[in-house]
């Protein structure tokens, strides 16, 4: 496999898998992309290309569409359908007039294409782009892990909700899906599975966990959170999203929530599922004033409050569904110690 030395390139550091079985195509490929300062790879099949994808996952692939056994449109598929990989570039090498050829790769999620024979300015043009583009990807995923670590760490300031954020995270990503939301909502409900007590980082131990009654003044003190952890990440593009999330988790479908007092629709679709999903492990998980509810309870109070006008009637008549989907195992997941603490 041809690997390039210190490259002058566009991008510095890019690293291309070139997936091709005619020997000489393939040398002539690994060399340009060598002479643009690329890292390169290169793989005789798409099986031996499936072997380099799992010891070193590059930053793009370039493949042939015929090889054999295993096509190039093939090899795309399965790169895309692999969550470690669903963000690489691919871009399939198509002969001119391959119509079929485009149509399919286009099916199995590729994300250009370039015919042979190749003009060079060309080709390093498209990889260009496609590899900056991925570099931002990269740098969004980076983001995400520092995100999901600040949420843990926020939520390790109460021995009580240990898990907390992930089973939110896991109930209102699936619980969003039964209900029809786009791929960004769901994106945004696992974030904001996370970051919705974001805010609690304002609030002083000797408040949040106190196992007494608050006085009004700690009450007020709590209640300004989701407004906190709002304005904490105002700015952040990434996090647009989620943003609504965090402010109005707290909001109810009758109008009677904080900090805004928004009711019905007027609730953004996200907080009303967050704001559905938080109080149930909040009811199923034990606290030091309070015991563990059993399912059939939590869900029963869940629907008495639902026709006091606290939530909204479409989102908790899915969670037995959700429930259901996550399987015993989520089941089990809420009985463990953990839970929502002053302000849930």
């Amino acid at each position: 496999m041809l690997q390039s030395s210190q490259g002058t390139g566009v991008i510095a550091g890019g690293s291309i898998l070139v997936v091709e079985d005619e020997a000489e195509v393939r040398e002539l490929l690994g060399e340009a992309l060598l002479g643009l300062g690329y890292r390169v790879r290169t793989a005789a099949s798409a099986e031996e290309a499936l072997a380099a994808l799992e010891t070193a996952p590059p930053d793009l692939v370039l493949t042939d569409v015929n090889m054999g056994a295993m096509s190039g449109v093939e090899l795309c598929a399965r790169i895309k359908a692999d969550p470690r990989l669903a963000l690489t570039p691919v871009v399939i090498l198509t002969a001119v007039h391959d119509l079929d050829a485009r149509v399919a790769g286009l099916a199995a999620g590729a994300d250009d294409f370039f015919a042979k024979p190749f003009e060079l300015v060309e080709l390093r043009t498209r990889l260009a782009a496609l590899l900056r583009v991925k570099t931002l990807l990269d740098q969004l995923e980076r983001a995400e892990s520092v995100i999901i670590t600040l949420g843990a760490t926020i939520e390790a300031r109460d021995v009580y909700t240990a898990g907390h954020c992930e089973r939110l995270a896991a109930y209102a990503v699936t619980l969003g899906r039964a209900l029809g939301v786009p791929e960004p909502l769901q994106r945004a409900l696992r974030l904001g599975g996370y970051l919705h007590d974001l805010g609690k980082i304002a609030v002083p131990d000797g408040v949040l966990l106190k196992n007494g009654p608050l006085t009004p003044a700690e009450r007020q003190l709590i209640n300004r959170h989701p407004a906190v952890g709002a304005d904490l990440v105002r700015g952040m593009q990434t996090l647009a999203d989620v943003r609504p999330i965090i402010r109005h988790h707290h909001e109810r479908w009758d109008g009677s929530g904080y900090p805004d007092g928004l009711r019905g629709e007027a609730i953004p679709l996200g907080a009303r599922i967050m704001a559905v999903v938080d109080v149930f492990d909040a009811l199923r998980t034990a606290r030091p004033y309070k015991p563990a509810l059993s399912l059939a309870q939590t869900l029963d109070i869940l629907a008495s409050e639902t026709d006091a006008g606290a939530w909204d009637p479409r989102v908790v008549v899915r969670l037995p569904d959700v429930l259901r989907e996550l399987g015993a195992g989520a089941d089990r997941d809420a009985r463990m110690s953990g839970g929502m603490g002053h302000g849930a």
